[in-house]
């Protein structure tokens, strides 16, 4: 261990460079530490010395993490949990506590089961400032960079997950599936059955991170697939495209009815597609923060009072 370079490495400069490596700006960082974008930039400076790394290139108009940073984000974070556990020793008090939580979810999410929940923890916390990813910019494998806290994901629960090491996930509340369609759909003139079900063109919505839903592994079963009209990422664009044409959309009912699209009807999945849920998933390896421990146990007991 040489002290003598561990002594000239302050807290200043690990808090600065975890920010760094969270925003990738010297100006939302100086704005975050309420200071001048010229000290985070000298800062900066000292920490490139410190580590015999650039830590940060400019590119364009961007400034990227080298490969070297990006090694040392998930390590930082471990880091500067612990050390404020040693500066917190009472644990944590949501009355007093002021930071920061990172989550990543779907929009539709944000309506169900999210809302709610967040807006009772700010009331709960309030110091609590979330800070909301679209799961498209910043997903799962920003959890283990250490850019996030949680993700929030509606999944089929026999869907295979991700393979990412060290991810730990927790149901945070069962759901089901139910059908959309504009209020005059053709379809909506006869039968509501598997064939009618099929025989018109559906909406996909785009997850890069999970394979193929269940269900849809259950019509392969039968021999018989949709046909796809279009690709969205996230439910409330696509209920948008439905009031359009005469696309089908397999949606998730906690949010279809708390969203109550406009000009749709529901209609049951005709076909057993198994058991759905919505799943916190949070990296195991940053160690358990007594704030993000607080956090996951209060999101888990939120979401379940929802659904009683």
């Amino acid at each position: 261990m040489d002290l003598i370079a561990l002594s000239r490495l302050g807290g200043r400069h690990l808090v600065t460079l975890h920010l760094l490596l969270d925003t990738q700006s010297v100006t939302r960082t100086a704005e975050r530490l309420c200071t001048t974008p010229s000290t985070v930039s000298k800062t900066l400076n000292q920490l490139r010395d410190l580590l015999g790394d650039q830590l940060l290139y400019r590119q364009g108009n961007q400034l990227l993490l080298t490969p070297f940073a990006e090694r040392l984000g998930p390590s930082l974070r471990r880091l500067l949990s612990e050390l404020n556990g040693l500066t917190s020793p009472e644990g944590f008090n949501p009355a007093s506590w002021q930071g920061e939580l990172n989550l990543a979810m779907r929009e539709s999410s944000m309506i169900w089961p999210m809302g709610p929940v967040l807006g009772k923890l700010m009331q709960e916390v309030p110091g609590l400032v979330p800070v909301i990813w679209n799961k498209d910019q910043q997903g799962l494998a920003a959890l283990a960079a250490g850019k996030l806290d949680f993700v929030i994901l509606p999944h089929d629960q026999s869907q295979p997950l991700p393979s990412q090491p060290g991810l730990v996930w927790e149901t945070l509340r069962e759901d089901k599936l139910v059908c959309l369609l504009r209020d005059d759909h053709p379809a909506l003139a006869g039968p509501w059955d598997l064939d009618a079900y099929l025989s018109w063109r559906h909406v996909v919505i785009r997850d890069s991170e999970l394979a193929d839903p269940f269900f849809e592994q259950s019509l392969a079963q039968r021999q018989v697939r949709r046909q796809i009209g279009a690709t969205l990422p996230d439910f409330g664009s696509a209920a948008a495209l439905l009031r359009q044409s005469d696309l089908i959309l397999t949606a998730i009912d906690g949010w279809a009815g708390q969203a109550r699209p406009s000009g749709l009807v529901s209609r049951p999945v005709p076909f057993d597609y198994g058991a759905v849920t919505h799943s916190l998933v949070w990296y195991g390896p940053l160690g358990e923060d007594p704030a993000l421990h607080w956090f996951r146990q209060r999101i888990l007991q939120l979401a379940r009072e929802l659904s009683t």
